[in-house]
């Protein structure tokens, strides 16, 4: 009896002991980390290219140092087009408008660093061939039912093709995405996370049908329906993505979903960042897109 007690009360120090230590604050020197080039941009067919430059810091520098004297050049399809220059916070942006099919390349020199290049294909757009809002598509776990949008698409089987479906939900004057509720769609299943940026790996034929469940956030009571999701105006963005865009896009979510856990307590998973830069950090990829008009549920 003895024993159990000594086993039970050290136990119970242990646990406390956890408790407590919870509430100190802990002193950590980060290591020191020497700067990197980064640039990031996320370029749209018909639209100027928009490059950031930056020097990747420490863990704890905020906010991380903008680069406003770097020489951006940018080439397309192997020629150059132009040298262009900081519009501001570190945010250079190009004369002409990125095209679908264009190979664009980009050589940024800062100072007392090397220059870091990047390139990147926008492919060409694939075509919404049909749309369809479904206002009661299910039934969530609190009985409140819940809508969709059936969006059908063209595809070619013979090219690795990858896309992004966007809702944009026009609620109270602001333009939000809407979170997705009961994923059934074997597409989006194959990518394994809850978002709808998928590859057409296992899309066979010319065109596809995809159903997007989603969720408003605000409910309403009817006596004919009960419980339902309030509908809101909305359309239905098709993008184009370039493998680049498909593969930083799926680790952000990871990479975001590591940094902070949904449940309480959860383990922080360090995921790291795709990078397509060479000699530094970022991003450089594209897209193209099409979208459809105004859908009033």
């Amino acid at each position: 009896m003895r024993w159990h007690s000594i086993v039970v009360l050290g136990f119970s120090l242990f646990i406390s002991s956890l408790f407590f230590s919870c509430r100190e604050k802990v002193n950590w020197d980060f290591p020191e980390f020497e700067a990197v080039p980064t640039i990031n941009s996320f370029f749209v067919a018909g639209e100027p290219i928009k490059i950031h430059v930056s020097l990747a810091g420490k863990f704890d520098s905020i906010p991380l140092g903008v680069v406003d004297d770097a020489n951006v050049a940018v080439f397309a399809d192997g020629n150059f087009i132009e040298n262009i220059t900081n519009n501001q916070q570190g945010v250079y942006t190009t004369s002409f408008n990125a095209q679908p099919g264009v190979e664009y390349h980009c050589e940024v020199a800062i100072p007392d660093f090397q220059t870091v290049t990047a390139e990147n294909t926008i492919p060409q757009p694939n075509s919404i061939l049909n749309i369809e809002h479904i206002n009661f598509a299910g039934v969530d776990e609190e009985g409140v039912s819940y809508p969709a949008v059936k969006v059908e698409f063209s595809n070619n089987p013979n090219e690795n093709l990858y896309f992004e479906v966007v809702i944009h939900l026009q609620k109270f004057d602001w333009d939000t995405r809407p979170e997705l509720i009961s994923i059934t769609d074997p597409v989006l299943l194959n990518e394994g996370l809850p978002i709808t940026l998928f590859s057409n790996e296992i899309i066979n034929g010319d065109s596809y049908s995809m159903t997007i469940s989603y969720t408003t956030g605000s409910a309403t009571y009817s006596s004919e329906t009960g419980w339902h999701s309030e509908l809101y105006p909305l359309t239905v963005e098709l993008r184009s993505v370039s493998y680049d865009y498909y593969m930083y896009v799926k680790q952000l979510y990871l990479y975001e979903t590591g940094r902070y856990p949904s449940i309480i307590g959860g383990v922080v998973t360090p995921f790291p960042l795709y990078s397509n830069v060479n000699g530094g950090y970022g991003i450089f990829a594209g897209y193209s897109s099409v979208q459809t008009d105004t859908i009033y549920p």
